[in-house]
């Protein structure tokens, strides 16, 4: 039987875990048969835990712990690249993201590689139910949450809007292991099948732990919490703002930081964190990868946008603000300052979010309860930051367009660099407003489906 070199994926899964065991503490066997990894309770842990390792980096590029983090904003209007460098995402920048860039070829890679993981993963796990005990159904959830994960993000790169058309063709739904490319001939879903298959890979919420308190293994791992506000964006997406409040509202056991610039320091969560992407030694982004490599850097390559950017208007440039602090006086964002190690986590959901986010369903909703809940949660996330001596923006008198405005603008200053903005103009079908515009009917607008998936795959456009 083929051997597989597996110390990797065991120190991937170690890195991950808070807890330590006998077997973790242990040097690894360099080789083990596929079947041992799934016979032995220890090492089932290890490879679960790795899945999120994939979501982060591998040895030489990044996914959502590092580079494509780093898309979403870049091709956001609050941020600029001043690096003409190709290799520093200055295509992403312009809109001009071609079938062989770096960017789009490593995403689609990567993402499928931990899509394949949680597939395979699924698979294995389903014959070694009685080594995962009672902690089967939390691993089967826990691999359909990195699965699901990792289909948002490209469904948010590769596809028309929903809110434009639902049945625009995506990316393909790869739903079994692949171990050869016996399998290679599939077709692209639409961006509304895709959507649905991450809602269905997040049913069986209650199988994931609730959070009791925050820690490291409970802010890194899918918790109900986790699993509730990545179904929440789906439901935003898809404009079912009532199953986005539903969802919204199970989101409990979390709080606002008292001091915003709290949630960016060691060790990286509070009791805002809702899922993080966590760094170690063993699991950092490679060269020109890290998030602070790209906004801290000695040589500094993404720049706060002081000219168009949501920091440059008013009600949202007060030097009071807690937000507008975490930018220095070169328009450095400090968010991220680890150029050297790059050991910062890659923020993914904190409660700040689900405020903005009920926020926006609430006035999408309409009527006078639903826009006085709306400016209760846009209260809340704002003040955290701006004592109300300094707030020039009336919340209590804005209604309508005029709140739904604010509540977006909020979003902006919130979560700037946290890989957001892309994510919220693309959802809403809307323009990126940049010096020379950018709309749902710009080719740039959406990624192209890399080259080498066109080579690989006859169906991919049948």
């Amino acid at each position: 039987m083929k051997k597989y070199i597996v110390y990797s994926i065991l120190l991937a899964g170690a890195a991950l875990s808070s807890c330590s065991s006998s077997f973790l503490d242990q040097e690894p066997p360099l080789y083990i048969e596929p079947g041992d990894i799934y016979n032995n309770a220890d090492r089932l842990e290890a490879t679960m835990l790795g899945l999120y390792g994939s979501l982060k980096n591998d040895a030489s590029n990044s996914f959502m712990g590092g580079k494509t983090y780093l898309v979403f904003d870049n091709r956001s209007e609050d941020i600029v690249n001043a690096d003409p460098n190709l290799v520093t995402l200055a295509n992403t920048y312009k809109f001009n993201v071609g079938k062989t860039d770096a960017e789009n070829t490593v995403t689609w890679s990567m993402a499928y590689a931990a899509i394949n993981r949680a597939n395979t993963f699924l698979e294995e796990l389903e014959k070694a139910k009685e080594v995962a005990g009672e902690k089967y159904e939390q691993y089967k959830a826990e691999a359909k949450f990195v699965r699901a994960f990792a289909y948002y993000y490209l469904n948010n790169l590769y596809a028309t809007p929903y809110v434009i058309a639902p049945e625009a063709k995506s990316v393909p739904l790869r739903l079994k292991a692949e171990k050869d490319g016996e399998n290679n001939a599939l077709k692209r879903s639409t961006v509304k099948e895709v959507y649905e298959q991450i809602l269905s890979d997040l049913e069986n919420v209650n199988a994931l732990p609730v959070k009791t308190a925050a820690s490291e293994e409970t802010v890194t791992r899918a918790t109900q919490a986790a699993a509730y506000m990545l179904k929440m964006r789906v439901y935003m997406a898809m404009n079912n703002w009532t199953e986005a409040v539903k969802v919204g509202k199970l989101v409990s056991g979390y709080e606002l930081t008292p001091k915003f610039a709290d949630l960016f320091k060691a060790p990286y969560y509070t009791d805002e964190t809702i899922f993080s992407l966590p760094m170690k030694e063993t699991n950092r982004p490679n060269t020109q990868q890290g998030l602070a490599e790209y906004y801290h850097a000695k040589n500094t390559i993404l720049w706060v946008d002081m000219e168009n950017g949501i920091m440059s208007k008013p009600n949202y440039n007060a030097v009071e603000d807690a937000r507008v602090q975490m930018k220095n006086d070169k328009n450095q964002l400090m968010k991220f300052t680890d150029a050297a190690q790059k050991l910062d986590w890659a923020p993914i959901f904190r409660y700040a979010e689900t405020l903005l986010n009920l926020a926006e369903c609430y006035v999408n909703l309409g009527g006078t309860e639903n826009e006085a809940q709306a400016r209760e949660c846009l209260k809340q996330v704002r003040f955290r930051s701006l004592p109300a001596a300094s707030n020039q923006l009336d919340i209590d008198r804005l209604s309508g367009e005029g709140l739904k405005q604010a509540v977006y603008n909020e979003r902006r200053l919130e979560f700037i660099g946290e890989a957001m903005r892309g994510i919220d103009v693309l959802r809403r079908g809307a323009n990126f407003e940049r010096k020379v515009q950018i709309t749902p009917q710009n080719n740039g607008y959406i990624w192209p489906i890399p080259q080498s998936e066109e080579l690989m795959n006859p169906d991919l456009n049948k």
